[in-house]
């Protein structure tokens, strides 16, 4: 991994801006949770909330892929940063004045967010394709991946003791700064402008370039098998937060501090994929990464669900090894799912031209994430009523068969393809 990239001046600032982005974000994301839990107790109620910051992705996600692809990237990312950090400042207030945030306002705020985030993703994933060398794209990638993960590292733990010492207050004010401070970084990044607008902006023009993304992912066999997939993975693996949760606080009873320090033995498995990333590429290609990382992904899902099994709890006088055996169980899904998503960033910038990229990059997303706010409404309410070890071994279930019927039609695609795709 050559960390020299950092010295160049667009990449480091672009580093620097995303990291204390991320760092106020996960701070927030993680004490919201244990905010939401904590005044409703109930997974379902908690599962709304993410299901909710979904749904606009979801309905606006294409659409704004196109105007990503006709207005300034870098203007769109340093205006919404700032954007962010009003609003967060704004809630922080809220929250000073009231003591408290509704579940309600937590609803719209976690939906404006959202509505925010519709526009700045798709925009600053182009960054580093735009700034970086066509052969720097792995280790950039790699940099980038290790960058975030350190701050999804730190996050937690800070958060952990910073929520129950001096509550969400405290945390949403860190998150305001953040933002605002991520905007002035972005400013002086210099980003070419690859955006095409068309001369005459109407339905006709917005019909034209969505269509063509739509196309554009039709014709590539390996980009349309992974959404494919991905809708069915998803389903099955993202309710998985909601277990995490449920079997820390409702099963096993860990403090916040505990809970925080488990969330950072996950984000450490995240520093280790980048480096696994790099030396399982060396030596397979993407389409077989993917699949034997999502299937591994099953398999420790479904070892997961022994956690939460009454006679596996009742051999110990503790929750203390329970709470081990979870920290080991995350520690290796994340390290492979790390692996799995450094693995489709690649393979989708070296895929779609730079011009396309909002386009095609939010209809990809859209289809992969189809399937997540129905799944995360489903899994609540079983989290809610059945056993929770029969929740997480469902979740195994649908993501092992799910790769079990796709394996063929994943690993029978050539990355030829890719890199005919990439040339045209």
């Amino acid at each position: 991994m050559r960390v020299s990239l950092l010295k160049e001046r667009n990449f480091g600032l672009l580093m620097w801006g995303k990291l204390v982005s991320l760092v106020g974000t996960q701070m927030q994301n993680f004490a919201l949770s244990l905010y939401v839990f904590k005044i409703t107790g109930s997974a379902s109620k908690f599962a709304t909330v993410l299901m909710v910051t979904i749904i606009p992705q979801l309905i606006l996600g294409p659409m704004a892929g196109v105007f990503v692809d006709w207005l300034d990237r870098k203007k769109i990312m340093v205006y919404l940063d700032m954007v962010n950090g009003i609003l967060i400042g704004i809630y922080a207030i809220l929250f000073y004045i009231n003591g408290e945030l509704s579940l309600g306002s937590i609803y719209i705020f976690a939906i404006l967010l959202s509505l925010i985030s519709v526009l700045f993703q798709p925009a600053i994933s182009t960054v580093i394709p735009s700034i970086v060398k066509k052969e720097e794209l792995v280790e950039a990638n790699s940099i980038n991946s290790l960058i975030m993960n350190v701050g999804n590292l730190i996050s937690p733990m800070i958060a952990g003791a910073l929520f129950g010492v001096y509550g969400l207050f405290t945390i949403l004010v860190i998150n305001s700064i953040s933002f605002i401070l991520s905007s002035v970084s972005e400013m002086f990044i210099d980003i070419p402008k690859v955006n095409k607008k068309p001369e005459v902006i109407n339905i006709t023009s917005f019909n034209k370039d969505f269509k063509e993304g739509i196309m554009f992912i039709k014709n590539s066999k390996i980009l349309f098998s992974v959404i494919c997939i991905a809708v069915l993975v998803n389903f099955g693996g993202a309710p998985l937060s909601i277990g995490l949760i449920y079997i820390s606080k409702s099963v096993l009873k860990i403090s916040d501090m505990q809970y925080g320090m488990l969330e950072t033995f996950a984000a450490s498995a995240m520093i280790v994929s980048p480096f696994l990333c790099s030396f399982i590429g060396k030596k397979f290609e993407f389409n077989k990464v993917l699949f034997g990382g999502l299937l591994s992904i099953g398999f420790f899902i479904a070892l997961m669900s022994i956690i939460p099994y009454e006679p596996y709890l009742n051999l110990f006088d503790s929750s203390l090894v329970p709470y081990i055996s979870l920290i080991i169980a995350e520690f290796v899904l994340v390290m492979a799912m790390g692996v799995v998503n450094i693995s489709l960033s690649i393979m989708f910038q070296q895929i779609v031209p730079l011009d396309m990229m909002g386009r095609v990059g939010t209809v990809m997303n859209t289809g992969c994430m189809a399937s997540m706010p129905l799944a995360q409404l489903i899994f609540g309410l079983l989290y809610d009523n059945i056993s929770t070890t029969i929740c997480v071994l469902i979740s195994a279930i649908i993501i092992i068969i799910t790769m079990m019927v796709f394996k063929k039609s994943l690993l029978a695609t050539s990355l030829k393809e890719k890199e005919a795709i990439s040339l045209a």
